[in-house]
């Protein structure tokens, strides 16, 4: 929606490094509006209908079913395999995938999610991981995820100079989410909870707001907020994680190492200044 873009200015203050100007000055055109991003801020969560129609979306569904397939292939299993996976809960994790296909390689600079990274965290962000998560139909909590959260380092008491950790998770949904693949529920403003962790269990809280969308539609949360997938009953569901955090943020250990001879590493080789920030190279001191 090209009536609730605007723009921001950054200057970065990175006096020892005066020539670099394409690293000090910044122009960010959000895809989305001030108000937008106040709701966002104090809710933890945002709802973008739409963002990947037609072929995009058809491109990301292709993309994810070729290394599902592979990843069953290479587990010796079917390809239908929901009696196959022993972990409770979270169906299939693909880690990586910027590495294993140039579509997914795509969505880093994908600036209706890239921009409001940047609004909400700076213009030095880099990208967390792109993980996804496919939830098979069947019965019962082996289909479903507890209450969780994405970031859990923070301590209490809170020190005076705690570095509280921000996130931007956005979840892209490949299938329509809703009460057959299994809706999403989140607990507005619990981001900002910092006295207590989330309780891990799979039963509603109060306050909770549960989400559908159409496939192509992203739902973006602070990485603290909590939330909880409800169950995979009918259909499979293919979720998309992009994660965005500061620069001087870490990688997530859960994704392990990153594949030898991946497609980033090629990327790299000719890759810009802000390519190679957004990689994990650059942008902090």
């Amino acid at each position: 929606n090209n009536m609730s873009r605007h723009k921001i200015h950054y200057e970065v203050f990175n006096g020892h490094n005066p020539t670099a100007e394409t690293e000090r000055h910044w122009e960010v055109e959000v895809h989305a509006s001030p108000e937008e991003l106040q709701v966002f801020a104090e809710s933890g969560y945002m709802v973008r209908e739409s963002l990947f129609q037609n072929e995009a979306l058809q491109q990301l569904q292709d993309a994810l079913d070729e290394l599902e397939q592979a990843e069953w292939e290479k587990r010796g299993k079917a390809v239908s395999p929901h009696s196959q996976l022993k972990k409770q809960g979270w169906g299939l994790i693909l880690r990586h995938l910027m590495d294993k296909h140039e579509v997914f390689l795509e969505l880093l600079k994908f600036q209706p999610l890239l921009s409001i990274a940047r609004a909400m965290m700076g213009p030095l962000v880099r990208l967390r991981g792109l993980s996804a998560r496919i939830s098979y139909p069947g019965d019962g909590r082996r289909h479903q995820t507890p209450w969780h959260q994405h970031l859990k380092v923070i301590s209490n008491p809170l020190p005076p100079w705690f570095s509280r950790p921000h996130c931007i998770d956005c979840l892209i949904y490949l299938d329509d989410l809703n009460q057959d693949t299994g809706e999403i529920a989140v607990v507005p403003e619990s981001h900002n909870w910092l006295d207590q962790a989330s309780p891990g269990t799979y039963e509603p809280i109060e306050d909770e707001v549960v989400i559908s969308i159409k496939a192509g539609g992203v739902i973006l949360i602070h990485g603290n907020l909590w939330h909880r997938a409800l169950p995979t009953l009918h259909a499979k569901r293919r979720m998309l994680i992009l994660s965005y955090t500061p620069t001087w943020l870490r990688k997530s250990r859960a994704a392990g190492p990153q594949p030898r001879d991946g497609l980033t590493e090629i990327f790299l080789e000719d890759a810009d200044f802000e390519e190679q920030m957004l990689l994990g190279i650059g942008g902090y001191s």
